[in-house]
């Protein structure tokens, strides 16, 4: 199974994206408005609204995919452009894994039982894919486990 993962898409496309590779699409935010049409066309495609929509979607979400738990958020509220204290002890061994934008930093770690990802700014060319449980994490077309 083959799930994306982009947040902070602002001004790109995610549809520049080969999408029918993957089983399932999360976008953590900050969506390209004119995109959301376009998801739609997707049943399995999760988002959550970040600081920069104006439109009147869900602040998060929670999804079971594969017998596993993800918590889609973009993360604005929990000041995680500082520190990630208040994300991690609202969520940690909550879910298996917690997905979050925002920052536009791309990172990837594990606290308890939980794995944070945030996939960094797909307006950078970043984004992460998750397959077979191995992360991969996207800058520029090359992929780091």
């Amino acid at each position: 199974m083959k799930i994306l993962v982009c947040s902070d898409s602002h001004n790109r496309s995610i549809t520049k994206l080969p999408l029918d590779d993957y089983e399932f699409i999360i976008h953590c935010g900050d969506i390209l408005e004119s995109d959301l049409d376009y998801f739609k066309l997707y049943p399995n495609l999760y988002y959550v609204r970040g600081n920069c929509d104006y439109s009147d979607y869900q602040l998060y979400k929670i999804v079971n995919i594969a017998n596993k738990s993800y918590f889609i958020i973009h993360s604005h509220l929990h000041n995680t452009k500082y520190t990630y204290e208040d994300l991690i002890n609202n969520t940690k061994d909550k879910y298996d894994f917690v997905l979050f934008g925002h920052t536009h930093k791309q990172v990837c770690f594990k606290i308890g039982n939980t794995i944070y990802i945030n996939p960094g700014a797909y307006k950078n060319g970043e984004y992460a894919y998750i397959e077979d449980d191995i992360i991969y994490l996207i800058q520029n077309n090359k992929a780091k486990k």
